[in-house]
């Protein structure tokens, strides 16, 4: 057996060297191509024509990044393969042209401007679609003469060093609140203390509700994975109704509380008050993370309060006077409202995501009782074994891109 080894040159990288394992009855012939500029007078253009059985072969991986110094691409033709073992005959050819040995085709301004482009809207660039896609990016810069040509394939690899991906996306809410820093901050501080506060005999608790929760029953019963096979869930389904589920998380703890009723009145959320300021009845102070809903600041609602505290709640006719009176930090009950479109500063929007994931998603429930008993089952499975404060990731610097990036 005849071993040749051929190391190529490529713009991105040097692609390893290939080894091309020949029987004794082929031949192999190297030759010098004469048809392609040469890069300087010391690097010709090779061509390499081989003609080798097909399990033998491997393909170099890089080699269609490369380009000519005068601009031009080079001609691809077949590789000549013999017959392999298997007696099925495959015949290519290809002439494979190196690279300099700087190996970077486009120059770093290039670069930041095919990188500028991807993060613009396509509309205003003349482009009649909402996301780019590797190869309407390489029309682009063309068509902006950032570069004669370029392959999907070098554009990915740009964006990719960026950490750029515009077939990424998620929706976005903005908040048009003028105290939306206040607000933050203010919410921010309370779940760095709250172990301290906890310490001290004060409670942080974050409420919200879950509404519209399906009771949805599957009309043929799950099967379970297997070996070599997922699970697999029926895809039709009978509805028995729905359930909302009212619930605090203890920041400190990590322990929930929660309370099923068949929707939202003003009279569920002052129970729920009522009912938490009765569990935490030795905490010296019960702070209450909420969001805008106006049932969370309703008169029920500061009523409650007002005979918690053993205060008077007085006249509290508009809205901005009762959320003056719950956010008192006088009192032994205080409020405290998240900015307008960011509930997601709720630590149990977190907690409601861990619900879905291990109950509602996947559940098969028969009726209303049945969801109501499986999502209570959770809640006292979760404060046995799960519950657990969130930990704090956020360090104050503002986002950036990923620490591998160019």
């Amino acid at each position: 057996m005849v071993v040749i080894e051929t190391k190529l040159y490529f713009v991105k990288r040097e692609v390893i060297p290939c080894h091309y394992r020949l029987h004794r009855r082929y031949r192999c012939v190297v030759g010098i191509e004469r048809s392609w500029r040469r890069w300087s007078a010391s690097r010709p253009w090779l061509s390499v024509w081989f003609r080798v059985p097909a399990s033998f072969y491997r393909v170099p991986r890089g080699c269609r990044i490369e380009r000519s110094n005068d601009g031009s691409t080079p001609r691809w033709t077949g590789l000549f393969v013999g017959e392999s073992v298997t007696k099925s005959t495959v015949w290519r050819a290809c002439t494979i042209a190196p690279a300099p040995a700087d190996r970077r085709l486009f120059p770093p301004v290039q670069q930041h401007r095919i990188v500028t482009l991807a993060t613009q809207v396509p509309v205003e660039q003349g482009h009649p679609i909402t996301q780019w896609s590797m190869t309407d990016l390489g029309r682009a810069a063309v068509d902006k003469s950032i570069v004669p040509s370029i392959s999907p394939a070098t554009i990915w690899r740009l964006l990719d060093q960026a950490v750029i991906k515009p077939h990424r996306w998620h929706y976005w809410l903005n908040s048009t609140d003028p105290q939306l820093d206040a607000k933050m901050q203010e919410i921010v501080g309370l779940y760095l203390q709250a172990l301290e506060m906890h310490q001290r005999g004060e409670v942080l608790l974050s409420v919200d509700e879950k509404t519209s929760i399906q009771a949805l029953e599957r009309k043929h019963p799950t099967i379970p994975g297997q070996a070599g096979s997922v699970t697999r869930i029926e895809h039709e389904y009978i509805r028995h109704g729905t359930r909302c589920l009212t619930a605090g998380f203890e920041v400190a703890t990590g322990a929930v509380m929660g309370m099923l009723t068949p929707n939202r009145p003003a009279e569920v959320f002052a129970e729920f008050v009522q009912w938490a300021c009765d569990y935490y009845a030795e905490a010296s102070r019960l702070h209450l993370v909420v969001d805008n809903l106006s049932t969370h600041y309703h008169k029920l609602t500061c009523q409650v309060v007002a005979d918690v505290c053993h205060c008077d709640a007085g006249p509290l006719k508009s809205g901005s006077q009762r959320k003056q009176f719950l956010t008192d930090g006088s009192k032994r009950v205080v409020f405290h409202f998240t900015p307008t479109h960011a509930s997601w500063l709720n630590q149990i929007e977190i907690w409601f995501s861990t619900l879905v994931r291990k109950v509602i998603r996947r559940g098969d429930f028969r009726s209303i009782e049945d969801l109501e008993d499986k999502i209570i089952q959770f809640i006292d499975y979760h404060n046995a074994y799960l519950a657990k404060p969130y930990q704090w990731t956020y360090t104050g610097k503002p986002l950036a891109a990923h620490k591998e990036a160019a």
